[in-house]
Parts: structure tokens; C-alpha cells; sequence
């Protein structure tokens, strides 16, 4: 629906007058600046935590294993004897630990930005909201504005002795009927302002306002999206599962090398040894026999094969919510387009006539009421249009992989 600015704006101020909702200006917010905000939300401060902790696990897995001290005395030997066993990661143990917790965190920060993904999507859809509430605001008020128009003409009529008093009561009715809807839409508006605001951290007491019309999609192709679903942002996180339960096989099997620990014993003042002091060096070999390397190797590999079926079933995912958001998107961009250029114009020219042949005495008010209804209903059916398809247009970018703008 089209509505003059100038027109618009004292009707939603006559709206919140007759709502009692008179409030603080609204803000005035484009989804570009919506958008924009995203990275200042709450939601949005926690996967850069996610990432840190996962970047701090890589700089942990390459810790190497404690070393172990011990004293001990006795009465027949060397006074007190103090040993060390310092364990040596030489087959590559701690490389294959750094691997896999670095494959780990490539997961988190797919995933945060998955979350961000789903993030900027909400707050799109709720942008959308409040515009289309925006609209029924307008929409609604101009209504109830031509019941009141038409009110007048009923009480002018009547005045004059060609109307009756059935026809300034049935046109009082239309006009509370309308301002009854009036209120709500403007209680509704309210309520996408807040859900707008809370998703983005916004003051809850600031109400917001939509600017600009929602972006129903520019022409796009089917097969072009296709093209770009290999970069898709799911795929990516998938493959980077894979690739971490891959690192997890090798990590596993790196285990099954026996570890070497150095060890170090110093007995001092041992009457055994004519009250000398001696030191014993050597290394300890630790041997994983009963570690079950084998059955740990075979659940990793295991896992790693979950995962490469999930990114099987992840690009069948894909494909096929791609091509049922394109058809949605489509089937909204020409239902929208068939009102506004078909439907509006037929009906508003309808609803001038009736009000006009009412008017001058050539039809009854119930004809003339029943066209501004109509009128009215075309109108929210415009503006409910419009909305369904800018949501049509956003669920078709998510599913493209590409961000909302």
C-alpha cells in the first residue's frame, strides 16, 4: 500500500490519540541500521567467547606431561634420596593433541558464524514485522478515517431529510467497528517494537519505527544460487566436523607409540657406598598394551564416518530448502505484484464510486460501507503481501548462504 507521507504521519499521530498511546518519538530504524546493530547485540557477544576458549584449548593441548618428584630416607642407606621422571613427547603426541584441538576450533568459529547467521536472520524477520505492523497502523487508520467520512455524509444526509437514522447508526458502528481495529494494530506495533529492541539490546521505553519499505528481492536465478551452495556457510561448518574427527583418528592412534620418560636419582651421604653420594640416570619406557588403542581408533573412525553422512545429507538439506525458498519467494513477488498493479487500483476506483453514487442518492450506505471494507481489506492484503514477500526474499538468502542486507 501507498500512502502519502504527509497523509501517514498525521494518521498514525490521530491513531495514538485515539489509542491513548501518545508515547516518546519513535525512532525511526532502516533494516540496514537494524542490521548494522547486530554486532552490538547480546546474542552476538558470545561466540567470540566460544572462539577464545577453543583458541586457548590449541595453546593447552600442546602442554607436554607433568614431571614427577620424589624424596624419600631410610635408616639403612643413603640418607635422602631424590629422583625426578621427566616424560618425553617424542612420537608426536602433542603435535597430534594441537591438531585436533586447532580442527576443533575451526568448528566453533563455523559454528559462531552460523550463529550470527541465524542472528541477523531473526532481526531481519523482526524488522519486517514491525514494518508490516507499521503498515496496518496506516492501513487501519485510513480506514477508520473513511468510516468517519462516511459517518458524516449519513448525519449530512439525514440533516438534509434524504437519509434515516438507521443509516447514521449502522455508519457509527462501522466507525467504532474501525477504530476498534485502529487501537489494536497500534497495540501490535508496540509489541514488534519490543521484540525488535530486545533482540538487538535496545531500550525497551524507546519505541521504534520502521523506515523505508522492506526488500522484496531483486531478480535472481535458481541455478545461480545453486552454483554458490558449495561455499554455503552449513557446508562449511560440516566439512569442518570432518575434518576434526579426522584429526581425533590420528590424535587416537598416536597414542599407541610407547612413551619415554627420563629419570634421574641422586642417593646422598649412602653408608653403602662408604657414605658417598651417587646418581643414577636412565629412561622408562611405557608400553600401551592394555590401552585398547585399537577399539579407541576404530570409534573415531567411526565418528569421522557419522560426519562425512552428515555432510551427505546436509547438501541434499541444502539443495532442496534452496529450491522451495526460490518458488516461495516467487509465488510471494507476483502475488504482491497482482495486487498492487491489478486489485488496488480496481477496488479503490470501486470504492470511489460507491461513496459517490451513496453521495448523491443513488445507493444505499450499506453498498458504500461494503466498498470501503473491501478497500480496506485489499489494502492490509497489500500490505500483508509486501511483508511475505521480503520474509520470502530473507529465507531465500539463509538458504543461498548469503547474509541479509
Amino acid at each position: 500500500m501507498v500512502v502519502p507521507i504527509g497523509r501517514a504521519h498525521v494518521v498514525i499521530a490521530w491513531v495514538l490519540v485515539v489509542a491513548g498511546t501518545a508515547r516518546a518519538d519513535p525512532r525511526p530504524v532502516t533494516l540496514r541500521d537494524a542490521l548494522a546493530a547486530v554486532a552490538g547485540a547480546p546474542a552476538a557477544a558470545v561466540s567470540p567467547h566460544e572462539v577464545a576458549a577453543a583458541d586457548a584449548l590449541v595453546d593447552a593441548a600442546g602442554a607436554w606431561p607433568n614431571p614427577s618428584l620424589h624424596v624419600s630416607t631410610n635408616r639403612l642407606t643413603a640418607r635422602v634420596v631424590a629422583g625426578a621422571s621427566v616424560p618425553l613427547p617424542v612420537f608426536g603426541t602433542v603435535g597430534a593433541a594441537r591438531r585436533q584441538a586447532a580442527r576443533e576450533a575451526d568448528v566453533v568459529r563455523a559454528e559462531g558464524a552460523l550463529a550470527l547467521r541465524a542472528l541477523r536472520h531473526r532481526v531481519a524477520l523482526a524488522w519486517i514485522t514491525l514494518a508490516r505492523l507499521d503498515g496496518d497502523v496506516v492501513a487501519s487508520s485510513i480506514a477508520a478515517q473513511q468510516a468517519a467520512e462516511l459517518g458524516l455524509i449519513a448525519r449530512g444526509r439525514q440533516d438534509a431529510g434524504a437519509g434515516a437514522d438507521v443509516d447514521v447508526t449502522i455508519a457509527g458502528a462501522a466507525k467504532a467497528r474501525a477504530d476498534v481495529a485502529a487501537a489494536s494494530a497500534v497495540r501490535a506495533q508496540a509489541a514488534a517494537s519490543a521484540e525488535l529492541a530486545g533482540v538487538l539490546g535496545w531500550p525497551l521505553a524507546q519505541p521504534l519505527r520502521s523506515a523505508g519499505s522492506p526488500d522484496t528481492g531483486s531478480r535472481a536465478e535458481l541455478a545461480a544460487l545453486s552454483a554458490g551452495l558449495a561455499h554455503h556457510p552449513e557446508r562449511t561448518a560440516a566439512a569442518a566436523r570432518i575434518a576434526a574427527a579426522d584429526a581425533a583418528v590420528l590424535q587416537v592412534k598416536s597414542l599407541a607409540w610407547p612413551s619415554l620418560s627420563l629419570e634421574a636419582e641422586i642417593s646422598y651421604d649412602d653408608p653403602t657406598n662408604n657414605d658417598k653420594t651417587d646418581a643414577l640416570v636412565g629412561v622408562a619406557i611405557e608400553l600401551p598394551v592394555f590401552a585398547r588403542i585399537g577399539d579407541r581408533v576404530r570409534a573415531a573412525r567411526a565418528t569421522s564416518a557419522v560426519q562425512r553422512a552428515r555432510l551427505a545429507v546436509t547438501e541434499g538439506e541444502l539443495g532442496a530448502e534452496l529450491a522451495s525458498a526460490f518458488e516461495r519467494w516467487r509465488a510471494a513477488v507476483e502475488t504482491l505484484d497482482a495486487l498492487e498493479h491489478e486489485v488496488v487500483p480496481a477496488q479503490e476506483r470501486a470504492a470511489a464510486l460507491s461513496a459517490q453514487a451513496y453521495r448523491e442518492g443513488a445507493r444505499d450506505l450499506a453498498s458504500a460501507l461494503q466498498a470501503e471494507r473491501d478497500l480496506a481489506a485489499v489494502r492490509a492484503e497489500v500490505n500483508a503481501a509486501r511483508a511475505d514477500a521480503a520474509v520470502a526474499w530473507e529465507d531465500l538468502q539463509l538458504a543461498a548462504g548469503t547474509d541479509a542486507n
